[in-house]
């Protein structure tokens, strides 16, 4: 089913047409409604609805029964036995059960606005009744394969020097490849004082994975405030990162501090790795986004995934239960991320005085 997209006064036009190019209503105003509500939501936010809708509407075309009819007329008359057939569809082409559980929510929030006054109730009763329970099945709990803030703050705390306590926390922080480090220079690193007052995060460049030509591609991650007073702002291309000796971290040296740290710390696991599912955890129950899906689509840019579904997948933390612990946050309660990250910092941070004589272990310093 096409989905064509394009832009209207500065602000993204969805137009939804059937098999034979006639515009489906219902959807097309729906995705107008949710791009000029009040609350907004982030640009890939919007475009995963869409998907989602796409996905439905195809679905009710190639159905036996409701592909006889119009889709908008589809969409009126639509049932729950339908709806659990679209599930069971999307079930039935291995999509893991936290894609499947985001897809009901987004149809979920889609035909409820079928049942609404803006809608002219388009669908005369709610598919999904207040506080109705999600038809698909709950994601399985898994063993978490990341470290929390306060694991961190352990790890740290078994490091001797700052430099080497800084650049475990910048991967936790920014959730980059230990090959990503190394790739870091100064001109990258934002310099805070440019900023506006008050700002907490900045935009990092990030050399990702190599290209065509041998070149390495760009994308942004997000990196707090806490710590980058601590850098020395220099235009050049110097290495953002040195150890104790003042020299390039290397991605064998960093991975081989981790593990110094995980056996002194008596961790049964802790890697580069699981500090990036880390940050996984932290920015998924973040106040970044309006929604948890919302912190999804930051997430895998922030990760480097080109496919949201890798993202859901390395996460290891199902999207209910994700859901689940941001609304359990109260407002006084609540804990912003860059104030976890200052958190991190401010219990961790090492002053040269108070660092032991330097000493080389091998070549992993």
């Amino acid at each position: 089913m096409p989905l064509h997209i394009t832009e209207y006064e500065g602000k993204p036009a969805f137009l939804f047409l059937d098999e034979e190019e006639r515009v489906i209503e219902l959807p097309t105003e729906y995705l107008r409604s949710l791009v000029n509500s009040p609350k907004k939501s982030a640009p890939g936010t919007i475009l995963r609805y869409a998907e989602k809708a796409r996905d439905l509407c195809s679905f009710l075309e190639n159905h036996e029964v409701y592909g006889q009819l119009r889709v908008d007329d589809a969409l009126r008359t639509l049932k729950v036995p339908a709806v659990s057939s679209f599930y069971q569809t999307l079930q039935g082409a291995g999509l893991e059960p936290t894609t499947v559980r985001l897809a009901e929510s987004a149809v979920r929030r889609f035909t409820n606005w079928l049942n609404s006054d803006e809608a002219k109730y388009a669908h005369k009763r709610p598919l999904y009744p207040e506080n109705a329970p999600y038809r698909t099945p709950t994601p399985t709990k898994k063993q978490p394969r990341y470290l929390t803030a306060h694991q961190v703050i352990e790890l740290l705390q078994t490091l001797h020097y700052e430099a080497q306590r800084l650049v475990v926390h910048f991967i936790y922080d920014t959730g980059l490849r230990v090959s990503e480090v190394s790739r870091v220079r100064k001109t990258d690193l934002p310099d805070w004082r440019h900023y506006p007052n008050g700002q907490m995060y900045f935009p990092l460049i990030v050399k990702g994975s190599k290209g065509r030509g041998g070149k390495y591609k760009e994308r942004q991650t997000i990196i707090t405030k806490a710590y980058l007073f601590n850098f020395d702002f220099e235009e050049n291309e110097k290495p953002g990162f040195l150890n104790v000796f003042g020299e390039p971290w290397t991605e064998d040296a960093i991975e081989a501090l981790i593990r110094r740290a995980r056996d002194r710390a008596r961790f049964s696991e802790a890697s580069a790795h699981r500090l990036r599912h880390g940050t996984a955890y932290t920015v998924l129950k973040s106040e970044h986004g309006h929604s948890m899906l919302d912190n999804l689509i930051i997430l895998q840019k922030m990760l480097g995934h080109n496919d949201i579904d890798t993202t859901q997948i390395n996460t290891h933390i199902p999207a209910p239960v994700l859901a689940q612990i941001r609304s359990n946050y109260g407002q006084a309660e609540f804990q912003a991320r860059f104030e976890e990250a200052q958190e991190v910092f401010d219990r961790t941070y090492l002053p040269e005085k108070k660092e032991p004589p330097k000493h080389r272990i091998g070549a992993t310093a």
